[in-house]
């Protein structure tokens, strides 16, 4: 059977993706079940050592706030600001929505591969080659969709490429994955200046990944190479959001105005 499947998946057919989508779907009831007292033990561990530092975290977090109040009239009048000149201009909105939002379930790791499996498939609206994201940014997309599964390729996964820009200068390149917990940086300008702590953000090339989503941060410029830290916490997934991405604009959307081929034709409708 294993020689059939290779055989079938070297000739390009689709028999060993459905099946693989199918087996996902089948197993992910029992990774639920087996996730739950391992939750819970960890969830004991984590309120045990975090006792001590409550107090610590609190001085912390009431620094944080006073400093946030100041923050937040500034940052609701830039956003009012920024709205009433979007709409002056007639410029569209960047929001993605998401199509699911869904919980890790289980993790497929290997010497050639860094995925996880999340509890979400084709029922909720998600399709293959959608942008997955957690709270800090991009962990990878969508490659096998079952019915109520999807297996997702993280970015540090040795097939991932995203194409990417330097958040400063706006020089476009491209973060590499290298099944390691780093991705490299390539074909970036040799002139450019790249600077430790520089974040690296989508580019929105490529009609998988929406513009300006963050992906890594700068930690190391060696000679030769650039070397890149995931923003996404990729060692602790919990909970991801699918986003609904469209590349291409429905043709529904898009009024394309008649206009005549030829000078004749024009001179006709004038009169």
């Amino acid at each position: 059977m294993a020689v059939v499947f290779l055989g079938l998946e070297a000739t390009g057919q689709a028999i060993p993706r459905q099946v693989r989508a199918y087996s996902n779907d089948v197993v992910s009831p029992i990774l639920r079940v087996l996730d739950q007292p391992i939750r819970a033990v960890q969830a004991g561990l984590e309120r045990i050592a975090g006792v001590g530092d409550i107090y610590a975290e609190n001085e912390t977090l009431r620094d944080e706030n006073d400093r946030l109040r100041q923050w937040r009239e500034a940052a609701m009048q830039l956003a009012r600001e920024n709205e009433r000149l979007r709409l002056m201009l007639k410029v569209p909105g960047r929001e993605v929505p998401p199509a699911a939002t869904a919980r890790v379930i289980g993790v497929g790791g290997g010497a050639f591969e860094r995925n996880v499996l999340i509890s979400a498939g084709t029922s909720d609206g998600v399709r293959r080659n959608l942008p997955v994201v957690d709270e800090t940014g991009v962990i990878g997309r969508t490659i096998q969709v079952g019915r109520w599964t999807s297996r997702v390729l993280l970015v540090t996964d040795l097939n991932s490429r995203i194409p990417v820009r330097l958040e400063r200068t706006g020089d476009l390149a491209i973060a590499e994955g290298q099944n390691e917990a780093f991705l490299m940086l390539r074909f970036l300008p040799e002139e450019v200046v790249v600077k430790e702590g520089d974040r690296i953000l989508t580019s929105g090339h490529g009609s998988v990944f929406p513009p300006d989503l963050p992906v890594a941060r700068v930690s190391e410029v060696g000679e030769g190479y650039i070397r890149l830290e995931p923003l996404g916490i990729l060692g602790k997934l919990d909970y991801v959001r699918v986003l609904d991405y469209h590349a291409v604009p429905d043709e529904d959307a898009i009024a394309i105005p008649d206009v005549p081929e030829t000078t004749e034709e024009a001179a006709e409708d004038g009169q």
